[in-house]
This record gives structure tokens, C-alpha cells and sequence, in this order.
């Protein structure tokens, strides 16, 4: 009798093969949809963030007579010194106001001119409002904190202008309230006393943070704001400012691209559309507290000549997303804002 063969108990490379393929095909197939899921968790815990700092702002007013913590004018050049007094008879320049402004941290100025040589007293938890937010990661964006060449990883969630009532050329209060008249800017308004949350027209529907897009200002090197950081209309605006904290209620600084499917907002209607970038989404809260998805309406703040008539079409609808954000702080026409460009 021939002894028995020992029974093979091992794969052949073929078999080893089929099943290295499957492996590589379900992996193929799930990445994208894990992918997907990441970004969306992270969007989600976005909006969770933004919305807990701004109920951080809401408690603060609630402790402090309604009224959020101070916010300057939010445009002066840090390297340009103003002796302007503002408000009249205050005695405080324009410059002095920038140091006031401390619900990040304190010195601001200096952490803005000079990001790589950070001071030892800016830290967040030095902020006005962090005894009330009591964590540090709630002042930023977690797709922020994925960016490896911004300029400091400390927030990107600001606040916007309209923090402060906000004045046109032809606004009877403005003109009656001589204290605030200097500095008028031009059909663009002027900024007078700090908004009280009980004052807001429309909570709901007014902005007070959003998720700022980072490269546009917040984060952005100080020598490229000019340059490849700082495309669009308004360049020479940013270089320099202090407002890294605050938003020129978006005429400057822009929503952040970070959630959600590339989109065009819908200040754009029709075929304008079309000449404007579809981009992604960054969070925006309201003065209610609530917290939406939100698309900028003119990425780059760029308004190309090539466009022909559609650049005066697309340059109104922005004026007129602009007049709609003024309209929802004091429920007033904001007729100058419009300007021809």
C-alpha cells in the first residue's frame, strides 16, 4: 500500500490573490464614504463650537447689561499710528481702542503685527471671554486646526461689525450723534456705540461670528495680504489692520471654505450665478444663538473686467447681500451703501 499524502492545508498564491483583491475593492469602496463621514463630523462639531462661543457671548451680555464685550472700529492700520480722539471727547485715539479689544486676549495689536513672536500675555484663557467659554478649541474651526501653514492656530471664529451700530451718510441718529461723526466712511457708514443684544432688529437673521476663512485675513501671513492671500477689491484694506478678531462685517474678511458641497450663494440670482466660483461652506451665528451653514457670496471679493455687464450685475447683488446683513441690526434702509463702482 502507498502511504497516504499529508492533506494540503495551506492557500494557493492564486486564492491569496482573490482575496487581496476583494480586500483592496471593499477598501476602494468604503474610503470615500469614511471620507465623507469625517468631513461631515467635523462640520457638525464645527457648528457645535461656533454655537457654543456664541452662547458664551450671549451669557456675557446677559451679565454685563446686554452689551457684548467691546469691539473697537475694527480697520485702523496697526503700523500707522492715528492720533484721532473717537468717540469725541473720550479721549481715546483710534489706536488706543485697538487695545481694548480683549475678548480673544489681550494685545491683540502685537499678536496680529507680529504672529512669530508672539507676546507671553496673549493666551486665550487671558480673554475677557473665557471664563465664560471655558475651552480653548471652541475659538476655532477643527478643518482650521488641519491647516499647516497658517500664521497661528489659535481661532478663526470672529465677530463682525456689526457689533456696533452701524451709521450711513444720511442717517438722522448718526447726525445727531456728533460723538461718533468722525470718521465717517464714506458710503460705506460709520461704526457708532456697541449694539445691545435687546437692540438687534432681526437676531435671527444678524450675524455675530462666523467661521472665518483663514488664507482671506485671520491667519494669513501680514506680507501676503497683499498678494496671494489677499486677492480681490479691497487688498490694500487688510495689510496691516487689527481687526484680526473682528470681521468689517464681511466687506473684508470672508466666510470660511471648509464644510459642505461647493455652492454659490444665493445673493447671486439667476446667471449671475454663473460668474461667480462655487465654493465650500463655513459656519455663520446669529444673535439668537442659532448657527447655519453659510456661503460667501463673492469668494475673493473679486469682481473681474472681463465680465462685462455681468461685473455691475454681480458688484449690485453684493451691495444689496451687504444692505440685508445692515437691515437686519437696526431694520433701517442703508440707501448709501450702494455705491457704482
Amino acid at each position: 500500500m502507498r502511504p497516504e499524502r499529508p492533506r494540503r492545508t495551506g492557500f494557493t498564491l492564486i486564492e491569496l490573490l482573490v482575496v487581496v483583491a476583494i480586500i483592496a475593492l471593499l477598501i476602494s469602496i468604503l474610503l470615500p464614504s469614511l471620507s465623507k463621514a469625517r468631513a461631515q463630523a467635523r462640520a457638525t462639531l464645527c457648528a457645535s463650537r461656533i454655537g457654543q462661543l456664541c452662547k458664551a457671548l450671549l451669557v456675557y451680555t446677559d451679565d454685563y447689561g446686554e452689551t457684548p464685550p467691546f469691539m473697537g472700529r475694527g480697520w485702523e492700520d496697526c503700523d500707522s499710528l492715528s492720533d484721532t480722539v473717537w468717540p469725541r471727547n473720550s479721549g481715546i485715539t483710534i489706536r488706543q481702542w485697538a487695545y481694548f479689544e480683549d475678548w480673544i486676549m489681550p494685545n491683540m495689536p502685537e499678536f496680529w503685527m507680529d504672529p512669530a513672536s508672539r507676546p507671553e500675555d496673549t493666551d486665550l484663557r487671558d480673554g475677557s471671554l473665557f471664563s465664560y467659554a471655558r475651552f480653548e478649541n471652541l475659538y476655532r474651526c477643527p478643518d482650521f486646526e488641519r491647516i499647516a501653514s497658517k500664521t497661528q492656530d489659535l481661532f478663526n471664529y470672529t465677530r463682525t461689525m456689526l457689533g456696533r451700530k452701524w451709521y450711513d451718510e444720511t442717517d438722522p441718529e448718526g447726525q445727531s450723534n456728533s460723538d461718533f461723526k468722525e470718521g465717517y466712511g464714506g458710503p460705506f457708514g460709520a461704526p457708532g456705540p456697541i449694539m445691545k443684544t435687546s437692540q438687534i432688529y432681526a437676531p435671527g437673521r444678524c450675524y455675530m461670528l462666523m467661521d472665518e476663512r483663514w488664507d482671506r485675513h485671520c491667519a494669513a501671513p501680514l506680507a501676503e495680504l497683499g498678494g496671494p492671500a489677499g486677492r480681490g477689491m479691497i487688498d490694500g484694506m487688510l495689510s496691516g489692520m487689527w481687526m484680526a478678531m473682528d470681521s468689517c462685517w464681511t466687506i473684508g474678511d470672508e466666510g470660511g471654505q471648509y464644510h459642505g458641497t461647493e455652492k454659490v450663494s444665493n445673493a447671486m440670482p439667476g446667471s449671475l450665478s454663473q460668474l461667480v466660483p462655487p465654493v465650500k461652506q463655513g459656519n455663520a451665528a446669529f444673535y439668537d444663538g442659532h448657527v447655519n451653514l453659510d456661503v460667501d457670496p463673492l469668494p475673493d471679493r473679486n469682481i473681474d473686467a472681463s465680465w462685462g455687464i455681468g461685473m455691475v450685475q454681480v458688484a449690485s447683488a453684493f451691495w444689496k447681500w451687504l444692505e440685508g446683513m445692515a437691515y437686519t441690526q437696526r431694520g433701517k434702509e442703508f440707501i448709501q451703501i450702494s455705491v457704482p463702482l
